[in-house]
């Protein structure tokens, strides 16, 4: 299970990244310099240097954050504390929104 488990979690890691990457590109390449060109007339190849590095940024974070969300402690923490946002199934009392009381 722990090498389902991490090969998952990489293929997860390489699907944000590539995510976060044509969305950071498509933003700031593309959109973001049609319209300082078209403010500026101009668009120097230092600005246009500073967004593809702001991209770069953009996609190592949300790479990281989703390498962090795959590790086995947080999780456990997820699927404790926050089964809203957990990956696997939610146990049988979350869809009814009743916590079982353990007095019973």
């Amino acid at each position: 299970m722990l090498v389902t488990s991490t090969r998952d979690a990489r293929r997860r890691t390489i699907r944000t990244a590539v995510q976060a990457a044509v969305s950071a590109a498509g933003v700031l390449l593309v959109a973001l310099p049609i319209v300082m060109a078209t403010v500026e007339e101009h668009l120097p190849a230092e600005r246009y240097a500073a967004l593809a590095g702001v991209a770069a940024a953009i996609t190592a974070g949300a790479t990281l954050v989703t390498r962090i969300m795959a590790l086995p402690a947080v999780i456990g923490f997820i699927d404790t504390y926050l089964p809203w946002l957990s990956a696997s199934e939610p146990p049988p009392h979350a869809a009814d929104g009743d916590v079982p009381d353990a007095d019973r």
